[in-house]
Order: structure tokens, then sequence, then C-alpha cells
């Protein structure tokens, strides 16, 4: 049996690694991408690793960016010249979506979902079949969660999904099973590898250079684990909150990370061939042109900048960060002009500089961010679209991501959870009477914001402080609430999936959750040449979700002609999924 198993272990890693990492040109040579002479246990939870936690550039532009970083209102496109205007993402495009739904799902030659899945399935089964080998329960543990945090992706991305039958080869449609079970299920194994499998201090030296993110210390991934059971009893807690509740007292007893030496982060390499980051590959792929200037800031100077396909800020993360008041008729006709719904106005935060640089790298320059969907404004009493005016099309006119995180030589990697939203879900979980644990809410809010500006080396100053005293001030729990979910938002910036699903579960920050359904009244040049008066246009693209919020990503029609077990919920990107659906 065991040798039986040595062999498929060499038939998998190699799909893992070929099919995931196909740029991968030096796999003999790199600790992170084993060759078929190291193959081992090890060398399988590298790629699997590697897949989960630094997404392939395809499938990160498909799924990602052009989804879950636009609907969180972190990212934009649409300046002139940009493949992705106002109405891209919002709009179903099976091209993408199928892109997205095909990275995970079961339907794969290999019929186990993927070498990611595969090879975890081969691992845990092994282990099934061989429980008395060396640190067999620790890699279990380790293996199990690393399957749990993907499964959480996709379903979080989609809702129900195949799970149970998921990877069965013999089933060709597999059924679809409930988000709530799915969580059930993932939270029942994720406890029992926090109690039991992940519940020691044992350093595997043998995975030392095959572990991309712990190098083998098993505490740190019982810690991750049971910050996965944090997130996912966040996301229950407004469906299920006496669930959600029940689950955070088990894992108050078990150890969460600590600081940021315990973040989920992979190490990513300068090369080209190897774990290069994935909005690096964005920039690179389309460089642009600065016709001749160059930029310069924190460090880094900039000979070329964004290109047709790559993102520059979204306008509601950009002016939460300065401080600035905001309003609902700012994107709903029928909103208020009077009350700002910014909790934290008044208030700039430090990180801005290093999440973004200004305009042309010139620190005298405002920050500016793109309104999300946005497509026509009005100029002097006419209607033009933004990506072809002058000066709002213009991408030199606006902030763009910091340089570190994709230029050359930066020195970003991506990190899939950190201490800070550890501590904002525990400062969420304590101001809602969920759970009372070791430090009050505003004492969990500090710790989180302290963390953050760490993280991205920001000057921290008074910034956490003066949000804290506004928290304290505050003289309703809706209030205090509303800060919480906008620094946990902020806080969550370049983990797309995270930042999205806490607007769509809080509904907030209340700023990027409204309608946009503002309408433009104004003088308009048709196609002819000819003018219009007082033409009535919509400022926001409709797309598929009649202007609000996109919920899901939708099951995708190549999927929907061969599996009719897909459920009627999964085929609109208006309807919520189960966490948020309350």
């Amino acid at each position: 049996m065991k040798k039986i198993y040595k062999i498929i272990f060499a038939g998998l890693i190699l799909i893992g690694v070929t099919n995931a990492c196909s740029d991968f040109d030096e796999l003999n040579t790199n600790p992170n991408s084993p060759s078929t002479e190291k193959v081992s246990p090890a060398s399988v939870l590298a790629s699997s690793m590697r897949k989960a936690f630094h997404e392939d550039r395809f499938e990160f532009w498909r799924g990602v960016v052009l989804h879950a970083e636009r609907f969180a209102a972190h990212l934009e496109g649409g300046y002139s010249g940009c493949w992705w205007n106002g109405n891209s993402s919002y709009t179903y495009s099976e091209d993408w979506t199928a892109a997205t739904w095909s990275s995970y799902n079961s339907n794969s030659n290999n019929g186990y979902g993927g070498p990611l899945f595969a090879n975890l399935k081969i691992l845990l089964d092994y282990y099934a079949n061989n429980p008395d080998e060396i640190y067999a329960s620790e890699y279990v543990g380790i293996a199990n969660t690393i399957r749990a945090f993907q499964f959480l992706k996709i379903s979080d991305l989609f809702g129900d999904i195949p799970y149970t039958e998921h990877g069965n080869i013999e089933v060709p449609s597999p059924a679809y099973d409930s988000q709530q079970d799915i969580y059930n299920d993932l939270e029942a194994i994720l406890k029992k590898m926090v109690e039991e499998n992940l519940n020691s201090d044992v350093n595997i030296s043998s995975l030392d250079k095959f572990d991309l993110v712990y190098s083998g210390n098993v505490r740190k991934w019982q810690k991750f684990a049971n910050a996965l059971r944090l997130r996912m009893a966040l996301r229950r807690s407004m469906a299920d909150p006496n669930g959600a509740s029940q689950i955070l007292a088990s894992i108050v007893q078990y150890p969460l990370p600590e600081s940021n030496a315990d973040n989920l982060r992979i190490a990513r390499t300068k090369s080209t061939v190897d774990l290069q980051n994935q909005y690096y590959g964005f920039f690179k792929t389309w460089p642009g042109n600065l016709g001749g200037e160059t930029y310069s800031w924190d460090g880094y100077n900039l000979t070329w900048g964004p290109g047709p396909g790559a993102f520059i800020p979204a306008y509601a993360i950009i002016e939460y960060m300065k401080g600035s008041e905001l309003y609902a008729s700012e994107v709903n006709a029928s909103g208020s002009a009077d009350v700002n719904i910014n909790p934290i106005a008044g208030i700039y935060d430090p990180r801005i500089d290093k999440y973004f640089m200004p305009p042309k790298g010139n620190a005298s320059n405002e920050h500016k961010g793109m309104p999300a969907r946005a497509i026509y404004m009005l100029d002097n009493g006419t209607i033009t679209s933004i990506n072809s005016h002058p000066v709002e099309g213009n991408v030199k006119n606006y902030s763009w991501m910091h340089p570190s995180i994709w230029y050359d030589g930066g020195t970003w990697d991506p990190v899939s959870l950190d201490y800070a939203e550890v501590c904002l879900a525990l400062a969420e979980a304590t101001e809602r009477d969920l759970i009372s644990y070791e430090k009050t809410a505003a004492e969990w809010l500090s710790e989180g914001l302290q963390a953050s500006c760490e993280r991205w080396d920001a000057e921290l100053g008074s910034f956490a402080d003066d949000v804290v005293a506004k928290y304290n001030a505050a003289s309703d729990e809706e209030t205090k609430l509303e800060i919480l979910y906008v620094e946990r938002w902020i806080s969550a910036y370049t983990v797309p999936h995270q930042a999205w699903s806490i607007v769509r579960r809080a509904q907030s920050p209340e700023f990027c959750y409204l309608d946009r359904d503002m309408k433009l009244v104004g003088n308009y040049v048709e196609a002819d040449g000819s003018v219009t008066s007082n033409k009535v246009l919509a400022r926001y693209a409709e797309g598929s979700t009649n202007f609000v919020l996109p919920q899901r990503m939708r099951i995708p029609e190549s999927e929907q002609a061969v599996n009719s077990n897909v459920p009627e919920a999964n085929k609109a990107m208006s309807n919520k999924v189960w966490w948020a659906n309350y």
C-alpha cells in the first residue's frame, strides 16, 4: 500500500506543480517548488499551500480583482484606455465567472477538483491508511486546514457549492450542499484539528523548506486554524448568533495569533519564474506608458506605470482613509445630503500612504480614487463619460497602489489572514456580546489598528487613540459597530475575499452598500454629434443587479448546462449568501 501511494504522490505533485505553476522554470533548484526527486508529503503540502495562499495570476485576476476587489470598493478601473469600465464585473460575464469556477470546482480532468484538492485528498487518504507514520496527525491537521480555507473561499464567492460529492470522479454532476451545512462541517473539522491534530509545540524539521508559511511550526498552524474558525464564526454571527456564540466560546479556549509574527503570509521572491506576487503580474503584463515621466514614492523610482489592465484605488476607501465627510446623496438620488455617514470622519489614516501612492508620487497631491461602477459625470451641464474626460479619465490624476505591492523589487507579500483581523474580529464579537475575552472591545480595536499599522510600516501617531476616542464617544451601539466594521474593511486591504464579505454581512461601510441609482440630467452629445438637452442618464452602471451591490458570483451557465443540481439562488448575483441573508 505504501509503495502504491508513493507512486500516486509522484504523479499528483507533478500535476500540482506543473498545472498550477506552469511558469516555474527552476523546479529542481527551488526549495519552494519540489521536484520529483524530492517527492514526499512535505512537497505535496508545499504545492497545496502555494495554490491556496498564492493564487495563480489568472484565477486571481478573474475571481479576486475583477470581482471581490471591486465589489469590496477597494480597487476600480475605467480610466481612459482601461480594459475594465464601470459596467465590467457588475454585469455577468461567462468567461470571467467560468474561469473562476473552473479553478476550484470538481469538474476537472483528474476528477478531484484541480491540483490543490487532488493533492490534499491523496495526502489525507494516505494518512488514513498509514496513521502510525511520523507526524501523521500533524500533516492531517495542516492538510485539513488548507482544505477548509479553500472551501471557505469558494463558498463565500458562490454560496452553495458541491462539497459532499466534490471531487468524486464517479459523480459527473455533483449535488450542491447548502452553505450553512458546509460551514457546519468545516467548523467541526477545524475544531478537531485545533483540539487534537495541531495541539502541540512540535517543529517538524523535515517541513522547514517545504512549509511556505510557518516553516514546520505546528503551534502556528493551530493558531491559524483557530483564527479561521474566528473568521467563520463572525461570518455566521448575524444569521446564526447563538451558533456563533457557542463556537466563539470554544475558540477562545485555544491559542489565537498573538502578533504579526503569526500572520498567514507567503514570502514571495522577486523572480518572474517563482512566487511573483499577483498584483505585479497585472502591472507587468500591461505596463502602460508614462510618456517619459518618472515618479518617485517611498523609496521607489517608477519608470512605468498602470496600463490598460491595471487597477487604481476606489473612491470609497480613499475617502474613508482621508477622513472625509460622506453623504448618501453622493450615490443615491433619494439619499440625505445633510447627514454624514462616515463614522470616522476627521481622522486621517496613516496607512493611506502605505496602501497607495498619491497622484504622480507627489506628496502635495491629494489622494484620489475613482467612484465604483460610475460611468457618467456632469461637466458644466453636459453629461460626459468619465473615461473620456481629459481630467477624470486620466490615470495619472489618480492615486495608484503603493509601489511595494506591484513594482519590481517590491516588498509586499500575500497575507491571507493577519493579527489585525483577529483583534478587530474580537472587538466586534465583544461589542455585540457574543464573547468576553481578555480585553474590552475598545482595547481590541486599539490593538488591531496598532498591529495593522505595524504590518504596513505606517507611522501610528495618534491614529489608534483618535479612532478609539471616537468609538468611546459614540452614544449608540450602531455607531460603535459601524466604526468597527469600517476599520475591519479598511484593514482587509489586499485580502479582497475578506473585505467583500464584511461589506455583505454587515451592510457596511454604508457608503459602499448604498444603491447606486443616481440620475444625471443635462446636455448630451449623441453619436451623430447632435445635442439632446435635459437628457436623463444613470450615473452608475445598472449591471446584473439593478444598481445594488453584488452578493455573490453566479454559477456559470456552462455549469448550469451540465448540472441540473444548481440551486436557483446561485443563478443571480443579487441573491444573498446564507450568512448575509438575515
